[in-house]
């Protein structure tokens, strides 16, 4: 019973932290406005995935605030089973830039759960990656 109740409270003080919460998968669209637009910025600021012409993109929100950031998502050899992701955020003084050093391999991409130090963390196939210094590193 003991271990029993150590766990039921493990999980409940993980999920009160917020540790256990991640938001929908990512959404992606080849084409249309949002997708175009996205291709635009891309090129503009020299961003290698978002450049692949089989590029798809969404949107995902890191943060409290309205600014939203690009998600890439473009078909590789290197990944067996998804697509390489990366995604892409607008910095203080103008130009956007990719969040990953190196686009990760994945079939889905979200927003959360929150780090240890409150920001929300990426998840991508279930493997959280959190910022650390100028990237996001995965959480190991």
């Amino acid at each position: 019973m003991r271990s029993l109740s150590l766990v039921a409270g493990t999980a409940a003080l993980l999920f009160a932290a917020g540790l256990c919460h991640a938001a929908a998968p990512v959404k992606f669209s080849c084409s249309g406005k949002h997708a175009d637009a996205a291709r635009r910025i891309a090129h503009e600021n020299k961003l290698a995935l978002g450049m692949d012409p089989k590029a798809c993109f969404g949107q995902m929100r890191l943060t409290d605030s309205n600014r939203h950031q690009i998600v890439v998502a473009a078909p590789s050899p290197h990944c067996r089973n998804g697509r390489l992701l990366n995604v892409y955020d607008q910095s203080r003084a103008g130009p956007y830039y990719a969040l990953f050093a190196q686009p990760v391999c994945g079939k889905s991409i979200s927003v959360g759960p929150r780090s240890p130090y409150g920001d929300n963390m990426i998840t991508i196939d279930r493997h959280h990656y959190m910022e650390k210094g100028a990237a996001f590193v995965r959480v190991k």
